[in-house]
């Protein structure tokens, strides 16, 4: 999984996803179309209830996206750095644009019972979604590095897709929201890629040791923690909480002996001896 990597342009697996956003995006733009995509979208998702949106939204929050990145330390160093890298830029991504671009949330623009809304309720800073962003970033992550299993891609990119739809079923985003998120996210994954297979970070020192030891620390956090506001989701929370705390604490012990800043202390401590 951790191989050559086929970041060339030619692999549909690149290219195809975010330009199929971006077409969308373009289309309804042209066609005016986005508010009355979002009602047919909304009230066709009632029928999968409240509960699985809600477990889906929850997926895509940023502090849940990392702790599963977690557990990659050891076995797939190149994703691990290439996902903290893709969460920085689709971060920036989001933010950057909502305080350019402040489009009203669909709770302040449509009637209250025109649409089904769950959770929070926002009302500015729309566009893009976060959580739409943050899902494909670290889907895209997994999609370009791997080599054939396109099954499993298929997989992963429905799942991102799932869980960016969950915006809208939820009633908190717009489909150009989504769309939008979904490009930031696709790019930050393709450029944190890019950069590890310009620098080759290895998680063997100093470096993974720390940025292991945070998201240690943030996955213990989603033990207890009610920031996502809908308390349907914390049974799977602490649940991927739990999973990527000890999974990952795991992966860290058996690297540990790899470290190389580890070993020239254990060598200086034996000559000093």
């Amino acid at each position: 999984m951790d191989g050559a990597l086929p970041l060339s342009l030619r692999s549909p697996w690149v290219w195809l996803p975010p330009a199929v956003a971006l077409a969308l995006l373009g289309l309804l733009l042209a066609t005016g179309g986005n508010e009355s995509l979002f009602l047919w979208l909304n009230h066709g998702g009632r029928a999968f209830g409240a509960t699985a949106w809600e477990q889906l939204t929850m997926l895509g929050d940023g502090a849940v996206a990392l702790a599963l990145v977690l557990p990659a330390i050891r076995r797939a160093p190149r994703c691990f750095w290439a996902a903290l890298v893709a969460g920085v830029i689709a971060g920036l991504w989001t933010q950057v644009t909502k305080q350019m671009i402040d489009i009203p949330r669909p709770p302040t623009v449509l009637m209250a019972g025109t649409f089904f809304q769950a959770g929070p309720v926002y009302r500015h800073l729309s566009f893009p979604s976060g959580h739409a962003a943050a899902a494909f970033a670290l889907a895209g992550i997994w999609v370009m590095n791997l080599n054939g299993q396109h099954l499993l891609r298929a997989a992963l990119l429905g799942m991102a897709t799932l869980v960016s739809l969950s915006r809208i079923m939820i009633g908190v985003h717009w489909p150009i929201d989504i769309l939008w998120g979904m490009i930031g996210g696709w790019v930050a994954a393709w450029t944190g890629l890019a950069m590890h297979g310009r620098w080759g970070w290895r998680t063997s020192g100093a470096g993974g040791a720390l940025a292991g030891g945070l998201l240690l620390v943030l996955s213990a956090t989603l033990l207890v923690s009610r920031h996502i506001g809908m308390p349907a989701v914390m049974p799977l929370q602490r649940v991927i909480g739990s999973v990527c705390l000890v999974w990952g604490a795991w992966e860290m012990v058996r690297m540990w002996p790899r470290l190389r800043w580890w070993r020239a202390l254990s060598r200086k401590r034996s000559v000093d001896g």
